[in-house]
């Protein structure tokens, strides 16, 4: 018999793509996390410039130069469908998240702690140029979702100190 697997909402699967780009470990994770969530064609503005899936890439790579872990919270989310009938294919979806980033480096034995604060909207759609895999005994495991455009108001930058 066979199963059929559901996919995630829209916003589930920006939160859980964001987040596994956010926990990477290696470069290898990394990439993959990162062509799991973006078309190769993806549209970009980052504080009101367009900027290219490469310089976007490098940036985030960049932010994570010497991470040992992260973690992501998000406070708020909003969703619209292309399709009301097909809600989970395709649509827009609005996030906002706080990431804090723990580095290897060290400053008075305290890990350096670096807060990513962004406001994200994507467009997510079915991307053709995404290989479907052979047909396999398991329904609805294909995930074709990518986002096609991505506009993040953002800020890098240390961590607040918490007052004890």
């Amino acid at each position: 018999m066979s199963t059929n697997i559901v996919l995630p909402n829209l916003t589930n699967w920006t939160e859980q793509h964001l987040t596994s780009i956010f926990n990477a470990t290696n470069q290898t994770n990394f990439t993959s996390a990162v062509n799991a969530f973006l078309s190769d064609k993806v549209a970009i503005t980052v504080n009101g410039v367009s900027v290219s899936r490469a310089d976007f890439v490098n940036n985030i790579s960049a932010e994570k130069f010497d991470e040992q872990s992260a973690t992501v919270t998000f406070s708020g989310a909003v969703e619209v469908p292309a399709d009301s009938n097909n809600p989970i294919t395709a649509g827009s979806v609005g996030v906002f998240y706080k990431a804090s980033i723990v580095e290897g480096i060290r400053v008075l034995g305290a890990p350096v702690i670096r807060q990513v604060t962004a406001s994200l909207n994507v467009v997510i759609a079915q991307d053709p140029d995404v290989p479907q895999p052979k047909p396999s005994p398991i329904h609805g495991f294909f995930d074709g979702r990518r986002v096609m455009s991505l506009n993040q108001v953002s800020i890098d930058g240390p961590a607040p100190i918490q007052n004890a």
